[in-house]
């Protein structure tokens, strides 16, 4: 099967590995070189579903040197002043024996790894543009060229989406009072708060902040926004130094009507984004490819290929469609006026923290999808 991917960032460079080692011609498109591939400053949480089709693609034992591993994840909401821990005993019992809920890795160390397995294989072919000249040479055309994808609006694929009235900031920070495989999701009323493992006394922030909040925010230099932070950060855990810059995006929310438009098939960000609370963003892509690969590897999907892009639809749309409410719900909840949610809030905490059944049911969720 010949196949064209549009994008080679993490999503699709992944999507071409997996499918030329089940036998397809991949011709990877991509106008932006290696290194402006790689340079990108920021971190990603990878879930036992990433680690699971990494093995399969025999690349995580390359990768496993360059992760950070987390072997709890704090869940605080400040407006009720309340906690509780999911631990290693709460995940299903295959992914306990790897003796973490989740890994960090920083993107510049993944995208090297990926670019080298690409150059070594022969059925993939880079190709420095993100034209397509003849689209009749191929099966199947997959897109992933990201949330801006030029592809998709040439197409008029519809979408349902909005902007978050927030902004994330994300920055490095040497932390005192925090163990080194720790992590943290922090529900505070300006938004969700993620404090994740770099190795050693460094930790990734990632915290979602209104507007208004984030203009007074990033106006302070950095010994003004040490104060800042300490101010937010759980008592006991206090900032130390900045390292290098404070970063910011905008959050936006974006879901395809459709996953696949003829031949071609959107994945990752093409298809869906989501805010980044409880890193799923990356997890959810990989599983796009995960899915995909499966479905083009059966005879009768070779033979009929116009199938593809409906089945893979099909498949994907419920795993898609349920984390994208759960991370959103999670950002409204935490938002939510405290007056009013107040009782309900501390009850779910309590079950949360009482009932092993439940936190292992969630954390299933989180970490493996739907």
């Amino acid at each position: 099967m010949n196949i064209a991917i549009i994008g080679s960032g993490l999503t699709g460079s992944l999507a071409a590995i997996s499918l030329a080692r089940k036998g397809c011609l991949v011709d990877l498109y991509e106008r932006l070189s290696d290194d402006e591939l790689v340079n990108r400053d920021r971190s990603y949480a990878l879930t036992h579903s990433s680690r699971r089709i990494l093995e399969k693609l025999n690349i995580w034992d390359q990768i496993l040197p360059n992760l950070i591993s987390f072997k709890y994840l704090n869940v605080i909401d400040y407006a009720i002043n309340r906690k509780f821990k999911f631990i290693i005993n709460d995940l299903n019992l295959v992914d306990r024996k790897y003796s973490s809920i989740g890994w960090i890795v920083e993107h510049s160390k993944l995208m090297n790894t990926i670019i080298d397995i690409i150059s070594q294989n022969d059925n993939i072919n880079k190709i420095p543009t993100s034209i397509i000249r003849n689209t009749n040479n191929y099966d199947l055309i997959i897109v992933a060229d990201g949330s801006n994808s030029i592809t998709k609006k040439r197409l008029k694929t519809p979408s349902f989406g909005f902007d978050y009235d927030q902004v994330c900031i994300t920055l490095k920070v040497l932390l005192r009072g925090i163990e080194s495989y720790e992590a943290f999701e922090i529900l505070t009323p300006e938004g969700p708060l993620a404090i994740l493992p770099l190795g050693g006394d460094m930790f990734q922030i990632i915290c979602s902040q209104s507007v208004v909040a984030r203009s007074n925010n990033l106006s302070l230099s950095k010994p003004l926004f040490l104060d800042y932070l300490s101010t937010v950060l759980p008592i006991g855990i206090e900032p130390d130094t900045i390292i290098g810059d404070i970063m910011e995006f905008p959050i936006k929310f974006s879901l395809n009507y459709k996953l696949h438009c003829g031949k071609y098939i959107y994945l990752g960000e093409t298809a869906h984004v989501l805010h980044p609370v409880g890193g799923q963003g990356l997890n959810l892509c990989w599983r796009d490819v995960d899915y995909l690969s499966n479905i083009i590897v059966l005879p009768i999907f070779r033979k009929y290929t116009f199938l593809v892009p409906m089945i893979y639809s099909f498949i994907r749309i419920i795993d898609i469609v349920s984390i994208s409410i759960l991370t959103d719900s999670l950002v409204r909840y935490s938002r939510s006026n405290i007056n009013v949610f107040f009782f309900p809030r501390t009850f779910i905490f309590f079950i949360l923290k009482k009932s092993s059944l439940v936190r292992r049911f969630i954390l299933n969720i989180m970490t493996n999808g739907i």
